[in-house]
Parts: structure tokens; sequence; C-alpha cells
């Protein structure tokens, strides 16, 4: 029994760089493969030495099939979330555009912005309406946005720039442009 296991330890001492394979390793980490090779390194015969040989071709088998599964895995994951990231830039919430296809109305202008209004009642008040005389006029001022009455008083009453009134609706001048242009064209 001990010669026998001086036969093994010899024969893994002289093929340490062949058993320190990860596959090997993996292979021998099975006590019924340990088994099949160590009979086969005390008794070297033709069907012995085949019997390892086909174990080691079923367990390498299993290793690629599941190496192969597992890059599936990961490099889908990887695509899917490509595509999750690509979807989600693609399909961005823009607040300036028209909620219909003629323009008009924007989503930002549906929003109420309650956080500025007591900062704007000094600046805004109610003087466009206070100096309209024309009834026809003030019926289509009412009909506008909160917004877009804003920026008419800022701009015809209070006589403050594009840059300023963005700066106090803390938005960009381009939208105050817009949301005014889009004003007077409700009002013609």
């Amino acid at each position: 029994m001990e010669k026998d296991n001086q036969k093994i330890e010899e024969f893994f001492y002289r093929n340490n760089e062949q058993v320190n394979n990860p596959i090997i390793k993996s292979f021998l980490s099975d006590s019924k493969n340990l088994y099949l090779v160590q009979k086969a390194i005390l008794c070297p015969t033709d069907s012995n030495k085949k019997r390892v040989d086909e174990s080691f071709q079923s367990h390498y088998i299993n290793v690629r099939k599941i190496k192969y599964v597992s890059n599936l895995i990961y490099f889908f994951s990887l695509d899917f979330d490509k595509k999750r990231r690509k979807l989600q830039k693609h399909t961005l919430l823009i607040l300036d555009k028209g909620l219909s296809e003629e323009g008009g109305t924007t989503a930002i202008e549906q929003i109420e912005d309650t956080s500025h209004e007591k900062e704007l009642d000094h600046i805004v008040g109610k003087g466009l309406l206070d100096h309209i005389e024309d009834e026809q006029l003030l019926k289509s001022l009412q009909k506008l946005t909160v917004r877009q009455l804003q920026i008419l008083e800022m701009i015809y009453v209070k006589e403050l720039s594009i840059k300023e009134i963005a700066q106090t609706l803390q938005t960009t001048p381009q939208n105050i442009s817009n949301l005014h242009r889009k004003a007077l064209n409700k009002l013609r």
C-alpha cells in the first residue's frame, strides 16, 4: 500500500506542470476521476488508460459547454445593457418640444412651478393685465398660460431683457424666446 502511494506521488511529481493545468486540476478534483487515474498509474493497462481518456474527454466537453454558456450570458448581458442605455438616450423627455404636431403648448408650460412664485411676485405682479383696455386683447391674454403671461409682463411692462428673464425663471434664453413667440402667435 505504501509502495502504491509512493508510485502515485512520483507520477504526480514528474508531471507536476501538466497536473497544475486548471482543466486537469478540475478533472482530478472529482474523486471518481482521481480513482481512475490512480488505477491507471498502478495498473497501466489499455482498458484503464481508455477509461481515464473517456472520462477526461467527457469532462473537457462539459467544461467547454459551461465556458461557452457563461460567455453567452456575459456578452448577452453587455449587449442588453448597451441597447438599454441607447434606448434611454434615444427616448429622452424633451420639455421644450410641442405636445402636438402643430407645436402649440410645450410640456414645460404644463408643469406648474410654485417654487419661484414668491420671488416673481415683486417682479411680475398683475401689471400687464392692468394696462390693457381692449376687451378682446384682455380675453386673448387670459387664454395664455401663466408662464407665457409672466414672460410678456417682464418684457413689455418691466422691460427686462431675454437673458434677465431666463435667469429669473431659471431656464434658457432660447426657451424664453420660444415661449414669447408662441404667446404672440396665440394672441394673433
